[in-house]
């Protein structure tokens, strides 16, 4: 799928990877994907000292087997190799934290290890998840139903990662729970595979992409990837689309977009960045001259909420409010006001509303960053994924943040730019990674 970007030559005529400056952009419009590429800015001997060490394996680097370890481990055998050291320790973690420190509900069965698989299931199977799990053994209800009040439904979950879990459950008798962390833990195997080829797409170096891997396998919200969620199909989509962005192939971003907004709401919102990028690309006027580039664009642009306006339609059919999706977060509290004001009542608040409202904040300086490396599509999609959650409260708010493109990017970036972060992150990531696999089975709401 991506050409060989070892010849120089070659990349920048197959791939168009280097433009002419664009409309109103004193720069080319993807000069952050050439091949020597330093943030957009920097090649070669220009590059910075942190960047040049990171690739002759020196300090932290070689760490990440630059040179030497290059020839003993392939580039794919590395990645499957994280995905299981990962997923082996915080599955570990999960299960022996309930066997030592029981919560309220006790998963463990007697005699400890005699039933280690569906325990850990069980586990797994927190806070949104059984809402999934309905959509995927019965569809959508027709009248809310669930709650302690009984006034929710499953009408906030978009169809596409539940309806993919149903038919992962036929591989497994109709158990509808493992279809769904089949998906999710497949889908996250996968999602590293795409990613590390989303990273050859900008130019990173080898020693950059394993060190990207490790932070994503041990992200402190990585559960997410590993439960009945959809954040990790969500990631496989969003990678695909960010790709094809990348290399100017518009038309099939929006097609693969379509995937990410069938899976989460905020999925829609990938016209913008794509609306960015070929802007850039044409010029805003050329947008309206209608030859074969534009119209393509305009295809992708529509392609992207054709999901959300079937859904809608079906919900329209089931209980007459096309919008149920959305008005149906009353019932978890949750209403569109003022993202400002949501702030600074969790400040105020105190608590894991205060905890989330930080987090909102510190989200900011990302965004911030990932513009100055200019990186557009990607920080605009950054900047409107955090506005969006918090138009209805800051719940949930760090695993959005922290499960979304942009935000891995941001850090990759950081990490490649700075050898005491390449020190840090990997370390921190990891202690709060299995802070919160603990803190997860043990129904801790601020993991929400």
């Amino acid at each position: 799928m991506h050409n060989n970007i070892n010849n120089e030559k070659t990349y920048r005529s197959n791939s168009r990877a280097v433009s002419t400056p664009v409309y109103g952009w004193n720069r080319t419009w993807d000069c952050s994907y050439t091949k020597n590429s330093y943030s957009g800015v920097f090649s070669g001997k220009d590059q910075p000292s942190s960047l040049n060490n990171l690739n002759r394996g020196s300090g932290w680097g070689r760490f990440f087997r630059t040179d030497i370890l290059n020839r003993m481990v392939s580039e794919s055998l590395w990645i499957i190799l994280l995905f299981l050291l990962s997923r082996l320790v915080l599955f570990s973690i999960i299960y022996l934290g309930n066997v030592h420190y029981p919560p309220e509900i006790n998963y463990i069965h007697e005699p400890v290890f005699s039933s280690m698989v569906t325990d850990t299931m069980n586990i797994m199977c927190q806070f949104d998840c059984g809402w999934f799990e309905t959509v995927a053994r019965d569809g959508y209800a027709p009248v809310p139903q669930n709650l302690t009040t009984g006034h929710a439904a499953n009408w906030a979950f978009l169809p596409g990662y539940p309806m993919t879990g149903r038919l992962a459950a036929m591989v497994f008798g109709e158990n509808y729970l493992a279809g769904l962390l089949a998906v999710s833990n497949l889908a996250f195997l996968l999602a590293l595979f795409l990613w590390n080829n989303y990273l050859k797409v900008l130019g990173f170096s080898r020693p950059a992409r394993d060190i990207s891997t490790v932070l994503l396998c041990f992200l402190p919200y990585s559960i997410y990837f590993m439960a009945p969620y959809s954040e990790s199909l969500f990631l496989v989509f969003s990678i695909l689309a960010f790709t094809f962005l990348s290399r100017k192939n518009f038309l099939m971003a929006g097609l693969v977009a379509m995937g990410m907004t069938a899976t989460r709401n905020v999925g829609v919102m990938f016209v913008f960045p794509l609306l960015l990028a070929g802007i850039m690309e044409y010029g805003f006027r050329n947008l309206f001259t209608f030859n074969r580039n534009n119209l393509k664009l305009i295809l992708g642009i529509m392609c992207v909420p054709l999901p959300m306006f079937i859904y809608q339609n079906y919900l329209y059919t089931l209980t007459g409010d096309s919008f149920a999706f959305m008005h149906i977060q009353w019932a978890w509290g949750r209403s569109m006001g003022n993202p400002v004001k949501y702030v600074i009542d969790g400040l105020m608040t105190g608590g894991y509303k205060e905890y989330f409202s930080i987090v909102i904040i510190l989200s900011l300086p990302l965004v911030w960053y990932l513009f100055r490396k200019k990186y557009y599509a990607e920080a605009l999609y950054f900047a409107i994924c955090i506005l969006i959650p918090i138009m209805t409260g800051v719940n949930a708010f760090p695993r959005y943040m922290f499960c979304m493109l942009p935000c891995l990017l941001t850090f990759t970036l950081i990490a490649r730019n700075s050898s005491t972060a390449r020190c840090l992150l990997p370390v921190v990531f990891a202690l709060f990674s299995v802070f919160f696999a603990m803190a997860w089975g043990h129904y801790k709401f601020f993991v929400i």
